[in-house]
């Protein structure tokens, strides 16, 4: 599969995804992705997507911090 930006070559591995919400950061490490070994755009797949909402989500309803940094592996079990 080729980049839609670049046409460079596309890898599946992990990303960090960061999410600037409101009062709070949530940066999200090990998240599986698709990724240009190019330009290094990211992609998820729908499952992956769904997840980080949801964890996302659950971080800023409950967090009393300004940045938040949580495991995907540990966070979608």
């Amino acid at each position: 599969m080729n980049c839609f930006l670049c046409k460079g070559d596309i890898e599946d591995r992990l990303a960090t995804h960061t999410v600037d919400f409101e009062k709070c950061i949530v940066i999200v490490k090990n998240v599986p992705a698709m990724v240009c070994s190019q330009c290094g755009e990211v992609w998820y797949n729908g499952t992956v997507a769904k997840q980080l909402e949801k964890i996302v989500e659950a971080i800023t309803s409950s967090a009393f911090t300004e940045i938040a940094i949580v495991s995907y592996s540990e966070q979608a079990a």
